[in-house]
């Protein structure tokens, strides 16, 4: 699958929390960065928005702003999502960019992936696993097979990739 890459995580970030609305639910309900979500399509190979989700520790609730270069939106607040503890990103840990996550993901789905993917699903997060930093790359298949790549924010190493069927 082709894409293109119009717009960075770390620029979402920064539009949200430079946007006064946005800043404001942050700072009332103490809500810490949780995740930083994309997808790539067909239909839309071009990554120009992102959401970016913040986790209030207190009532378990996730807050959603989609974001694109024009605009910060609150999509959602969703009720208590995490009934355990979600750590924030320590964004000092991603030193590796999307550009090079993602190509060193496809890269990777060539070999082991012989499946054309329909949609990709980019993820930054903490992981408490490797307790650090992560990028999670999931390419879904028309015939419903998945492949979740796992790629460590500082250093762009592959931590994990594995192939399944949704059914099984």
């Amino acid at each position: 699958m082709n894409y293109e890459i119009k717009f960075l995580e770390k620029d979402a970030i920064e539009k949200v929390e430079n946007d006064d609305a946005a800043k404001s639910m942050i700072d009332k309900d103490n809500l810490i960065l949780a995740s930083v979500f994309a997808m790539i399509t067909p239909d839309n190979n071009v990554l120009d928005k992102w959401n970016v989700n913040y986790f209030n520790g207190e009532t378990g609730e996730l807050t959603n702003f989609l974001v694109t270069h024009e605009s910060v939106t609150h999509i959602e607040t969703s009720k208590r999502v995490h009934t355990t503890e979600v750590k924030s990103i320590d964004r000092s840990n991603v030193a590796i960019p999307i550009t090079k996550i993602l190509s060193s993901a496809m890269d990777k789905a060539e070999i082991e992936y012989p499946h054309e993917p329909n949609k990709v699903f980019i993820t930054l997060h903490h992981n408490d696993e490797y307790k650090n930093e992560c990028w999670t790359i999931t390419l879904f298949s028309t015939n419903l097979f998945l492949y979740k790549i796992k790629i460590d924010a500082i250093t762009g190493k592959i931590i994990s990739s594995e192939v399944k069927h949704l059914l099984k």
